[in-house]
């Protein structure tokens, strides 16, 4: 498996993870939505997405999004035949790397209420994360959401 910065040209790679993630992120057309094809084609220009590829098979594995402005992670998929491999692990870990671990690094995921979303949520508190904010808000009017953080490493 290799991990890399993926490219504009990769555009089609992270559709396909996205139709196959989207029932999980409750947007089962989520390749099909021109706010998120906006999204991906923008991070990709900006340097902000990396990508698993199988190397052996010649397909892609997952992205991540982040936002290097925000300090945050914008998104993550893997999709369901390379799932509990640590390829999600590896991708996350890959993003904070490009992250100011001088602050506090946030990401908006899944309540835990929300069955589905559970492996994003253990994913995230491996890594350090803590619940931030804890009580469900909503993004875009739709989705359920709690806050994420992972607080600043203390450099000596």
């Amino acid at each position: 498996m290799e991990f890399r910065f993926a490219l504009p040209d990769n555009l089609m790679d992270w559709l396909e993870v996205a139709r196959d993630v989207g029932i999980i992120m409750r947007c089962p057309n989520m390749d099909l939505d021109p706010e998120f094809l906006e999204y991906a084609k923008r991070k990709l220009m900006q340097n902000n997405a990396i990508m698993a590829y199988d190397t052996d098979k010649k397909k892609c594995a997952g992205f991540v999004g982040f936002s290097r402005h925000n300090n945050s992670i914008t998104w993550l998929g893997v999709k369901e035949a390379y799932r509990n491999l640590g390829i999600g692990s590896k991708l996350l870990s890959n993003a904070l790397d490009n992250l100011d671990r001088r602050h506090c690094i946030t990401v908006n995921t899944y309540p835990k209420d929300y069955l589905l979303g559970q492996p994003a949520r253990r994913l995230y508190f491996k890594h350090g994360f803590i619940e931030t904010i804890s009580k469900p808000f909503y993004v875009e009017d739709k989705y359920e959401m709690v806050e994420l953080s992972l607080l600043p490493s203390v450099v000596v």
